[in-house]
């Protein structure tokens, strides 16, 4: 842990006393120091050096100036000499970026030509190498498209599904894979019958070659263009075809969806019809009814009342008879004055007052019974009168 903490400041001591080198001397060498960058203005058209040979793809910009072609590049630099790279001591500080700038063009071009190198000495034919590099140019660009369009197709390839196997597929998968068959065989046969020789390089091809190479890669291409825009064309009828069925079904399913709401509308008003006419009959008959019951408990009633007016008649009539034989035999008590008529007449009162209190207890008693009828008829009365005005306040409240 100790070494740990003091590393950041053991090692920046360490660092200079290993980078304390001792100093150059001052002294001038064998050859005067070369300039590190080259003037503003500098485009040489060649460099003037004997010991130089400089390819023509590099630019003459990548050397420095030098002050005559016999100048001295290094310590033992040349062909004959020790050191046998004397270019390094003829480059500038931005020599690099241009011999690299130079290097990723020449690749480039090479890309471009198909991999070969371009020709750099100068030959007598010129004109003719440089009509017979148009025409390679433009058959390679031709190439080029070729080798996307299989790159596409290989593409294309990897991100299709697997081949299904042939239990699994249905009629058009089957055609489509008959008819791939069918074509891997005619190319097998038209290999066979050119000998199964490889095709050859297109280097190796003369034009009359080439020209019979390209148009058969054009008629390739055009067959291919056709299938595919009668494959795409297909296919775009049968979407349209597909989004006119799904059409016609959602149209379908939205009539079938309409016709149902309005069945059930239909069915909930009949059935709502129903409801209002089986309630409005349960009322009717509901009213009659407690019609009804009113006149038959009024007609009860009047019976009653009828009834106790007639027994208070005959109790009356029964008083006023007592009290007429009363006063009868107290007339003739009062002529006979005897003491057996007192006793009789005392005996008699005793017994009339008990018969009197027993007709009198029996009605009271009667009366009571009627009275207490009478409320509880009463209070009947107002519990339905109370039901039937909340049972009208629940139908109206429904409505």
């Amino acid at each position: 842990m100790s070494k740990i903490l003091f590393r950041p400041l053991i090692q920046p001591v360490i660092l200079r006393r290993l980078c304390d080198k001792p100093k150059l001397c001052n002294k001038p060498s064998n050859t005067p120091h070369p300039p590190k960058d080259p003037p503003d203005d500098y485009q040489p058209t060649s460099v003037n050096h004997d010991a130089l040979d400089v390819p023509e793809f590099v630019s003459p910009s990548s050397f420095r100036q030098f002050s005559g072609p016999d100048e001295k590049l290094g310590p033992g630099a040349g062909k004959a000499m020790a050191y046998k790279n004397a270019q390094y001591f003829g480059y500038h500080r931005f020599s690099f970026t241009n011999l690299l700038s130079t290097a990723t063009e020449l690749r480039d071009e090479r890309r471009l030509d198909g991999g070969l190198q371009a020709s750099i000495e100068a030959d007598e034919e010129s004109v003719r190498e440089e009509s017979q590099l148009e025409t390679m140019k433009k058959l390679e660009g031709e190439c080029d498209k070729i080798l996307a369009n299989q790159a596409k197709q290989i593409e294309e390839e990897k991100s299709k599904p697997k081949e299904k196997n042939l239990q699994d597929m249905s009629e058009e998968e089957l055609k489509e894979w008959c008819k791939k068959k069918e074509e891997d065989i005619k190319k097998k046969e038209q290999l066979k019958k050119d000998d199964g020789k490889p095709p050859k390089k297109l280097e190796d091809m003369t034009e009359e070659e080439l020209k019979a190479w390209c148009q058969k890669k054009e008629a390739d291409i055009k067959a291919k263009e056709k299938k595919r825009l009668a494959e795409e064309k297909a296919k775009c009828e049968a979407e349209e075809k597909k989004k006119s069925n799904e059409a016609k079904k959602k149209y379908e399913e939205e009539e079938k969806r309409k016709k149902a709401a309005e069945t059930k509308k239909k069915s909930e008003e009949v059935e709502k019809k129903k409801n209002e006419e089986a309630n409005r009959k349960c009322e009717e008959e509901r009213i009659k009814k407690e019609a009804e019951a009113k006149k038959r408990c009024e007609k009860e009633e009047l019976k009653k009342k009828c009834e106790e007016e007639e027994r208070k008649k005959k109790c009356e009539e029964e008083e006023r008879k007592k009290k007429c034989e009363e006063e009868e035999k107290k007339k003739k008590c009062e002529e006979k004055k005897d003491e057996k008529c007192a006793a009789g007449e005392n005996k008699a009162k005793t017994d009339e007052e008990q018969s009197v209190l027993r007709v009198f207890s029996d009605f009271k008693q009667k009366c009571m019974d009627a009275l207490e009828k009478k409320e509880c008829k009463d209070k009947q009365k107002k519990e339905a009168e109370d039901k039937s005005k909340c049972d009208t306040n629940k139908n109206k409240k429904d409505e």
